[in-house]
């Protein structure tokens, strides 16, 4: 009985609702050019029924024509092996952008409203992700939210800030 108490407590914590990130609400992000170059992020990673882990990922995007950018992204997580994606993104109309990414299956959509952006994408094991980036004032910052769910339940989520190197 106890573990039943437990478990339901577990699953009515993950299932919280998304956050709102705070944005410049005078701004529009451009994620091609706030992605065109390097990047890095600093962050943690939060698994249900596990601690956080530190992680940080160094990014590198490149043009490729189009309007398509190249992200070339390397993963070091705090107690596992750093590991490489690659995303591929590309406008499709104004705010909407459709691209890949290497551990996703199926197409990647990105949507942009004023200051922020919102990626969805599914991954092996019937994980959905859904993932909000905001821009800061200073125009070189965005804060993410990421949140990965099954069945309706998120069972894990990741919070970080990304700033854009010169």
């Amino acid at each position: 009985m106890r573990h039943t108490a437990l478990l339901a407590s577990a699953l009515a914590l993950a299932a919280c609702t998304s956050v709102r990130l705070p944005a410049d609400t005078s701004a529009r992000l451009d994620p091609i050019a706030f992605f065109t170059g390097r990047s890095e992020g600093h962050g943690e990673f939060h698994q249900i029924f596990a601690g956080a882990r530190a992680m940080q990922v160094e990014s590198n995007g490149r043009p490729t024509g189009g309007g398509r950018l190249v992200l070339t992204q390397r993963i070091s997580q705090e107690g596992k092996s750093p590991r490489t994606r690659v995303w591929t993104i590309r406008p499709v109309a104004p705010g909407r952008y459709s691209g890949s990414l290497t551990e996703a299956v199926g197409p990647v959509t990105l949507t942009v409203a004023g200051p922020r952006a919102e990626i969805r994408y599914r991954m092996n094991g019937g994980l959905d992700v859904r993932q909000q980036l905001a821009l800061q004032p200073d125009g070189r910052t965005l804060l993410n939210h990421l949140e990965v769910a099954k069945l309706g339940v998120r069972v894990a989520h990741v919070e970080e800030t990304i700033r854009k190197l010169p």
